[in-house]
């Protein structure tokens, strides 16, 4: 028997609600009567603005962070949680059994798989294990110019092109547990996407990254790739993802390599929302307990430009957007 009350507004937890792609899943949520509550480790966050109510937490890989999230839970009384940034999602993830006691969707792989796509070394592991291309990773006889990056980590924080070994040898002792690859090239795609509970791909949207800032695409395109999407669906059959993910390879003329899979919604994924409508359809839906619907597609070609824009609050106002906990 379906554990939720059949008049119940549906609540969805969404966490890091100051990061780009959370504003628009936000107000997608809203307009079709979704209760949204908001988390975030800044007491600044600009998401607490779009929010119904919202919290601030510690880090995700605070001691205090599940401790909080569980008061917030027996409060709210979520349907689903959305985690954001990797250390929460490894937290949650670990302790899913404690939430779904309390008939919590916790929208993301399991633990184990979670950690595999947090260590980029194991991904590639999986990758090659899989037959899934993938870039060379460099031991000793490097090529240059190589990518040297972190382990873990996302954003393109602390990645660096090494042009050569007086340049890696610098870049390295800036970065702890680093691997060494080979330097891509040709067109970059961060493909979006969403998985049902039994982590069976139910939207695939590629998008070429015209353009990033801070490693968070700010022009991009939706590309009809089929040899990128069945890649993906592959990928997350192998991996058994779940919710949402983002997937990341390059393409030059007919190789594609793929480099990394994030257990979450992509900075540029506002442009996989607005060309494929089911998928804030069927978030809704996984989170009533019903089975989604087949997408019927996407809009290929459709352009996204980011701009900024602003959200202006006196001190009182900014306080009272956010819940003691």
């Amino acid at each position: 028997m379906n554990p939720h009350k059949v008049n119940k507004k549906i609540t969805i937890i969404r966490s890091a609600v100051g990061s780009l792609p959370s504003i628009t899943l936000i107000q997608q949520l809203k307009k079709r009567g979704i209760r949204v509550i908001g988390l975030d480790s800044d007491p600044l966050s600009v998401g607490f603005y779009f929010c119904d109510k919202s919290y601030v937490v510690p880090k995700g890989n605070d001691p205090n962070f599940l401790k909080k999230l569980l008061k917030i839970c027996k409060i709210e009384k979520p349907d689903m949680i959305i985690p954001g940034p990797e250390e929460e999602i490894l937290t949650i993830t670990k302790n899913k059994e404690i939430f779904e006691k309390q008939n919590i969707l916790i929208f993301s792989p399991n633990y184990e798989i979670v950690k595999i796509c947090t260590d980029k070394l194991r991904t590639h592991q999986k990758f090659q294990e899989f037959k899934i291309p993938v870039p060379k990773i460099f031991k000793k006889q490097i090529d240059y110019p190589c990518i040297i990056k972190p382990r873990s980590g996302s954003g393109g924080e602390n990645v660096f092109v090494a042009k050569n070994k007086e340049e890696l040898k610098f870049y390295s002792k800036k970065i702890k547990n680093s691997i060494t690859t080979e330097f891509l090239k040709g067109e970059e795609f961060s493909v979006d996407v969403l998985a049902d509970m039994d982590g069976n791909a139910i939207s695939i949207i590629p998008r070429k990254r015209i353009h990033t800032e801070s490693g968070i695409s700010t022009k991009g395109q939706v590309v009809d790739d089929g040899e990128i999407i069945n890649y993906c669906k592959n990928i997350t059959k192998f991996f058994k993802l779940i919710g949402p993910s983002c997937i990341q390879c390059f393409k030059k003329n007919k190789s594609i390599k793929f480099i990394e899979i994030n257990n979450r919604f992509g900075g540029g994924s506002s442009l996989s929302f607005k060309a494929d409508h089911t998928i804030i359809t069927n978030i809704i839906r996984i989170a009533k307990h019903k089975k989604p619907l087949k997408s019927k597609g996407f809009i290929s070609g459709l352009y996204m430009l980011r701009y900024y824009d602003e959200v202006f609050l006196d001190k009182n106002k900014m306080i009272s957007l956010r819940e003691k906990v």
